[in-house]
């Protein structure tokens, strides 16, 4: 069902593979439509207990499009660069193909505290009121990963 990679050359360990979607900063990821139409939002993730973890407003083009199909797709880039005498880049990617479900409870303010945790390590307690008190104006969502592949160029 999922391709290998063509260039294996480039292919990332497991372990490199994991290590860069732990340690990225930003993601992109990529749903569709009921129109067919696919759509990709750059957005924060938090890489916890195996999962994807992202939050978002209560509306809006994604969870749309999330309601409509649960298949997504996710991207990671990074160290990358531009060799111009070389006409190529350097960089490390990661993609996953995975589905996203909207989690509740428990789970919901274990992702919020992940995310605090990658992005405000320095303010973990006052990251735990925030999510107490502002849990009920976001959703989250995780990724449960089904494909992933790394790939860079060194």
């Amino acid at each position: 069902m999922f391709r290998e990679l063509r260039r294996k050359e480039k292919q990332m360990s497991e372990e490199e593979t994991l290590e860069l979607l732990k340690n990225g900063t930003e993601g992109v990821l990529a749903t569709l439509g009921a129109d067919g139409y696919p759509y990709t939002v750059p957005l924060n993730y938090a890489f916890h207990d195996g999962y994807i973890y992202f939050h978002c407003a209560k509306t809006g083009h994604k969870i749309d499009n999330l309601t409509h199909h649960e298949k997504v797709s996710f991207c990671v880039v990074a160290d990358a660069a531009i060799i111009p005498e070389k006409f190529s880049t350097r960089f490390k990617s990661v993609i996953v193909f995975g589905t996203a479900s909207e989690v509740f409870e428990d789970e919901k303010a274990a992702g919020l505290l992940a995310l605090v945790k990658r992005y405000s390590s320095e303010y973990i307690e006052e990251g735990k009121k925030y999510i107490a008190g502002d849990m009920h104006k976001t959703r989250v969502f995780k990724i449960k990963i089904e494909h992933m592949t790394g790939k860079a160029t060194r």
